[in-house]
């Protein structure tokens, strides 16, 4: 009786994960929890060194 209630309560949370990563179009495995700020941030670090990279070629070829 244990085992069959403790086999049933895994395989709700396993479905519950599984749920949440499919209604928000994340890998399956992937933890659902996670908030995506790594991503945002990654993204604006790599927009910010595209325009500090633009100004800079672009001042030096107003130098020359």
């Amino acid at each position: 009786m244990k085992r069959m209630l403790f086999l049933g309560l895994v395989l709700v949370l396993i479905g519950i994960w599984f749920g949440l990563n499919i209604a928000n179009d994340r890998p399956l495995l992937s933890n659902p929890f996670q908030e995506e700020e790594v991503r945002e941030k990654a993204r604006q670090k790599a927009d910010e060194l595209y325009e500090r990279s633009k100004d800079l070629l672009l001042d030096q070829s107003k130098k020359k």
